[in-house]
């Protein structure tokens, strides 16, 4: 057969239907120009050419264009939704609205600060301190209390060839500050510590002497400082002191040691707000056969509130060094764990007892750091750490526990460790080696929570080193109301006050201290 009959026929075949068609015959051979080769070289050039076409209309596509021309709807095809809610759910979760906002000028600067940074932001710098901030020989500030006229906080600082204590004052806006010089500073001390009395400032610091240690107690009005009568503190290393004013009196408290020398006390001593006379001599407190440290004071209507961390006798080491180990490494002593708890009495206004003291957590437990703030019907918060590692490790638990006359709440985990089944997400955060700060907030009366105002009735701070301070609101009952988060505002400053309107926030800067206001309203996202 002819080149042309076989294109007819070809022609032909093509035009028919499948049950016309008949395979060719076997012993025939396929024309030169339909080599299977060449066939499957043609093949895979139109597939290269149908990719390349829809890698161009894909990249010259908009954003947010159909991947068809006729896409399904959602609920004729519900697979098709299906990996964008996986997309949804698998997205990173957004931060929490800010809670606080600066609520004062400039900071106001202790000491000599370094040159403004141009990323600063927030209270006294906000996200842009870190680490290198802090200096040797910085200014140190210790708690902070209000006052009538706004803020107060003992601060010490170099100058005059050595260590000077002062007082720093804020209005309560925070537009002016002032410093307010104490006395020279001797020795290894911590700053003094204040409280308000109305429109006074009480001002408590150490200083060394003859005998070891004395407490000096001044009265700040204005630029005028009022000493009143040394007090004894005695040789023991502790440096834990705390003051505090209730009506026409102020009560000071520290620890130390008995006479032999076995375990350390709690001493008390009362004075006169308006004169600071001694009204009742030093005397211990807490139970004889207790070994207690860490004493904290807290004005209360009517009197006051004391607490301290109560600690078990420390074992007896199971053998003595042998007299022929000459190894300095095995001889040498670990820091021992031992079982610490928090007492808390009630007092009335000249300072005595009402009460016996009582445990208000368990027995068994490690307690490292607390620290108290007036709670419901006029009892006190207790927020504390306890860990069962060496000091500065990370780790633990921060609880909290509402003492009221009539007894106490069972201890609640609010951050860290094991928790309850209904506690917030937060409880599961770790802590690094932060300690609880408690700070008043709004609290109505009776210091019932003021839910209108949007208001939290206590704030608790967890500053840590490694990175930036969280903050959380709790309620009159010491319960967290909204999350405990990061602020922007915030940053790495410590909260070390607060009155019904703000926080006050302490930022290191260099050799100097910024102190600024924050205004914080709680929220309660993880109830949303």
């Amino acid at each position: 057969m002819d080149p042309e009959q076989r294109a007819t026929q070809r022609n032909t075949s093509q035009g028919s239907t499948g049950a016309d068609r008949q395979p060719p015959p076997a012993d025939r051979q396929p024309p030169p120009g339909d080599d299977p080769e060449g066939v499957a070289w043609k093949g895979a050039l139109a597939v290269a050419l149908v990719v390349g076409g829809l890698v161009v209309w894909r990249a010259c596509s908009p954003p947010g264009g159909g991947a068809t021309d006729a896409p399904a709807s959602p609920s004729a095809n519900p697979a098709a939704s299906a990996p964008s809610d996986a997309d949804d759910a698998g997205a990173a979760p957004q931060p929490p609205p800010p809670r606080c906002t600066p609520a004062s000028p400039p900071p106001f600067v202790i000491g000599d600060a370094p040159p403004a940074r141009a990323a600063e932001q927030g209270a006294g710098g906000g996200d842009a301190d870190s680490a290198e901030d802090i200096a040797p020989f910085a200014v140190e500030v210790g708690r902070g209390t209000t006052f009538s006229g706004g803020f107060a906080v003992g601060a010490q600082r170099e100058a005059e060839g050595g260590t000077i204590a002062m007082v720093a004052t804020l209005s309560a806006d925070g537009a002016q500050g002032k410093l307010v010089r104490l006395a020279r500073s001797r020795g290894d001390m911590d700053p003094p510590v204040v409280a308000g009395a109305g429109g006074a400032i009480l001002a408590a610091m150490l200083e060394p002497n003859a005998g070891g240690r004395a407490i000096k107690v001044a009265r700040v009005e204005g630029d005028h400082v009022t000493w009143g009568a040394e007090l004894a503190e005695g040789r023991d290393e502790s440096l834990a002191l705390d003051i505090a004013a209730s009506g026409e009196r102020a009560v000071i408290v520290w620890d130390d040691v008995t006479r032999d020398g076995k375990r350390s006390r709690i001493m008390l001593a009362s004075a006169d707000v308006g004169t600071l006379r001694s009204v009742t001599s030093a005397r211990p407190v807490s139970q004889p056969s207790t070994d207690a440290e860490m004493p904290r004071v807290l004005g209360r209507p009517g009197g006051y509130w004391l607490a301290y961390i109560a600690r078990a006798e420390e074992p007896a080491r199971k053998a003595a060094a042998k007299k022929d180990d000459g190894d300095e490494d095995t001889a040498a002593a670990g820091e021992t764990i031992t079982h610490q708890w928090i007492e808390v009495v009630p007092l009335d206004e000249t300072g005595a007892l009402t009460a016996t003291p009582r445990a208000v957590t368990p027995k068994n437990g490690h307690v490292l750091a607390y620290d108290l703030t007036l709670g419901e019907d006029d009892g006190v918060i207790l927020a504390f750490r306890d860990d069962d590692t060496p000091s500065g490790s990370i780790g633990g638990r921060i609880s909290a526990v509402l003492v009221r006359l009539g007894g106490a709440s069972e201890p609640r985990v609010l951050v860290g460790g094991d928790r309850e089944q209904d506690a917030p997400p937060e409880a599961a955060l770790g802590l690094g080696a932060g300690v609880p700060a408690l700070l008043p907030g709004a609290r109505g009366p009776g210091g019932q929570d003021p839910a209108k105002a949007g208001s939290a009735a206590a704030w608790l701070a967890i500053a840590n080193a490694s990175g930036p301070t969280q903050l959380a609101a709790l309620t009159a009952r010491g319960e967290l109301e909204g999350g405990l988060n990061a602020e922007p505002a915030l940053g790495r400053g410590e909260p070390i006050a607060a009155s019904a309107e703000a926080l006050l926030v302490a930022r290191p800067a260099g050799k100097a201290m910024k102190l600024a206001l924050l205004r914080c309203a709680s929220t309660a996202p993880f109830n949303k």
